[in-house]
């Protein structure tokens, strides 16, 4: 448009000017007026390849190879590319418990026993060997829970080359429990040698989401006629199944409803709210002429629900035991930069990024690992009415009905709620689910997006695999399982939590850095462009002439992209309200209304600099002033005055967008353009700086 405009305002000075000169050598139709008319259309063409910004995609691209590297040096493995920029737009972020807040290095640390009326603290860094040595249970209960650990296990044991000791290696759980006999001097290696060999499984019903419990059936050694059936999971999932324990005699005895309720509340008060993950152990013993019925009276029918009740129904109670799982190292500041923006707990600001917990741990082990975090605070979650902790039945029940289908259109399958106003109050307000199946985890997750914003999720289970496809940005730790890793979009070498906060940050850098280029971008492109329509309009000619132009374009263009593509982010751990990291929006504008001021005033201040030497640089600069109009730029080939001032005003053009490109590092109303020169230093700035000043 501003090249169309300057043709014709100079087309029709053209025109005006042949038609009405007194020159009889200056014809309408002649060599003269047809040179003019197409050098005109050359400017025109010029100012048309300045006013497009051919450096945007060259910034664009140098933006995302910055952050792409800088997320390389924090040890974050980019899978999917498109994942950096969607990092910066995140409006939520679930995070698992274990191994993403903690640190996945489980040891006992407090059991409760058969119809014991108390948990036993297991202080496994003094104290490893208690439960063996100085815990005052009949031996033959010892053993029979050391079984039923046992027995109930996919852990392997292997070699350490280096420490030449047995180490257990699967599942973070199983691994903790046979940590918690070898810190008890069993020789777990040959115990498994035995297992295998005296009493080989039989069955086994894996894991279930939704049950959250396993059971494993096995013969029993020296006994051909029986087999025994160990069960365990959660405790609010194994505990009610049951109905006998044991006695200090190893004497079975009743566990009616009410030895459960207490047992669970045992749990719930002095395991899970210790933040310890509570596994409860159970087990059975039937005879092999029960299993054959079992099984045949169950052919070909072993997914329904009735015939895992035959194994998992009437069992004796044994134990629970609570994993510690420490909370990693100083967690609460990447999360509250992440959801403030700051680390300053002073300041009292609304999130800028929801996180929150999904987790399949028990409800007291989730809140009391979120308070530890940062999630959420001792006060919300004493409110008991702002539904800021629940379990996943619990967020089902509370959201109402709904339906899965599949949109052929947007090729995925989502969910029709029935009552979507209360989706949208529950998404508000929950900060943590426990217990929480897969199906909670996709409800969440595609609820968040079909109302229009974009979830990332961290979690390094299979558990969390589904989850981590669906979500906009799918985050794995590097010690989570293969099947976690092949559906995440960038994964965390180092298991550090910090580094979710760093690639929030690169992405919102590599948005930062073009939005520098395009304020720049604009600033010449405003200035240029008036300069010719107002010259053209007033003078009948331009003070910048093609050359000049492109060279601006080449240098101002192509340079700037590369000098303001590559800007560090400037790292603001604790900063005032003003100036924290904020999130971008989907719906945000590319040109925000800071951006825009700073545009206007440069424009103006530049134009008014030229406008100034393009009228009075005569007066200025010469004693004897000349036409502005009629004074052509050269005279048998020598300079003339006209010359000097356009000269003058390339260079003074030149110079101030130097000193703007300088200015544009920083995109907020800060006074103090120089600020973070020296400590945020960009080498690759100033060498392009340097190379500009130079050519």
């Amino acid at each position: 448009m501003a090249a169309v405009l300057c043709f014709l305002t100079q087309l029709v000075y053209c025109i005006c000017f042949v038609t009405f000169s007194d020159d009889p050598n200056i014809q309408l139709v002649s060599n003269y007026t047809l040179m003019r008319i197409f050098r005109i259309g050359i400017l025109a063409l010029c100012i048309l390849i300045v006013a497009i910004p051919e450096g945007l995609p060259l910034a664009i691209s140098i933006a995302m190879a910055l952050s792409i590297s800088n997320m390389k040096r924090d040890k974050i493995l980019i899978k999917n590319v498109e994942a950096v920029q969607r990092c910066a737009l995140l409006h939520d972020i679930c995070v698992g418990k274990t191994g993403t807040l903690t640190e996945g290095d489980m040891h006992c640390g407090s059991y409760h026993l058969v119809n014991e009326q108390h948990v036993t603290k297991n202080d496994f860094m003094e104290a490893p060997a208690h439960f063996n040595e100085a815990l005052e249970v009949n031996i033959e209960l010892k053993d029979l829970l050391k079984e039923a650990i046992i027995s109930n296990t996919d852990v392997r044991i292997e070699v350490d080359d280096y420490q030449y000791q047995y180490l257990a290696k699967g599942q973070a759980t199983e691994v903790g429990m046979i940590d918690f006999l070898m810190e008890n001097n069993e020789d777990v290696y040959n115990i498994f040698i035995n297992r295998n060999r005296d009493c080989a499984k039989l069955i086994q019903l894996p894991f279930d989401q939704v049950l959250k419990r396993k059971t494993v059936v096995r013969n029993v050694a020296n006994n051909g006629a029986s087999v025994r059936i160990y069960v365990k999971g959660a405790p609010e999932m194994v505990i009610p199944m049951c109905n006998s324990t044991l006695n200090e005699n190893i004497l079975s005895e009743p566990f009616g409803q009410e030895e459960q309720e207490r047992t669970l509340r045992l749990v719930a008060d002095e395991i899970a709210a210790a933040g310890h993950k509570p596994i409860t152990y159970a087990f059975k013993e039937i005879e092999k002429d029960k299993l054959t019925e079992i099984m045949q009276a169950y052919s070909n029918r072993e997914e329904e629900d009735e015939y895992r009740h035959e194994f998992e129904a009437g069992l004796f109670y044994l134990g629970t035991f609570g994993l510690a799982d420490p909370v990693r190292s100083d967690i609460d500041k990447p999360v509250s930069l992440i959801k403030y923006g700051h680390t300053d707990a002073g300041l009292d600001s609304a999130p800028q990024v929801n996180v929150r917990m999904i987790t399949g741990d028990h409800l007291e082990t989730a809140k009391a690992v979120a308070v530890r975090a940062g999630i959420v605070s001792l006060n919300e979650l004493k409110t008991a009415s702002d539904m800021c902790a629940m379990t996943g039945e619990e967020f089902r029940a509370a959201i109402g009905p709904y339906q899965r289908y599949w949109d052929d259109d947007t090729q995925q399958e989502k969910i029709a709620f029935e009552n979507l106003e209360q989706f949208k109050t529950i998404k508000k307000r929950v900060k943590i689910i426990a217990r929480a199946t897969p199906e909670d985890k996709f409800i969440l997750i595609r609820g968040i997006q079909q109302q229009g914003g974009l979830i990332g999720m961290a979690g390094d289970s299979i558990a969390d695999s589904e989850a981590l496809k669906q979500a906009d940005v799918g985050l794995c730790m590097g010690s989570g399982c293969d099947v976690a890793k092949d559906n995440s979009d960038l994964i965390i070498m180092d298991n550090n939590f910090a580094s979710i906060q760093a690639s929030i940050r690169w992405g919102r850098a590599m948005f930062a850095n073009v939005g520098k280029f395009l304020q720049f971008q604009m600033t010449i492109n405003i200035a240029v462009v008036s300069l010719t329509l107002i010259s053209g309009m007033t003078l009948g000619s331009v003070p910048l002439n093609v050359i000049q132009l492109l060279w601006m374009n080449l240098i101002m263009d192509i340079l700037a992209a590369i000098s303001l593509g590559t800007e560090p982010v400037v790292k603001k751990a604790r900063v005032p309200f003003a100036e924290r990291e904020t999130r971008i929006s989907r719906a945000s504008r590319i040109f925000t209304a800071a951006m825009w001021r700073h545009i206007v005033v440069q424009s103006a201040y530049q134009l008014t600099v030229l406008l100034a030497l393009l009228y009075f640089g005569t007066f200025m600069f010469f004693k004897e002033p000349y036409n502005l109009v009629t004074t052509p730029s050269r005279i048998n080939n020598a300079p003339t005055s006209k010359m000097t001032v356009d000269t003058i005003i390339f260079n003074t053009f030149f110079m101030m967008n130097m000193f703007n490109q300088i200015t544009c590092r920083t995109m907020d109303d800060e006074i103090n353009i120089f600020k973070g020169i020296i400590s945020n230093f960009n080498w690759i700035f100033w060498a392009v700086f340097a190379v500009e000043m130079f050519v």
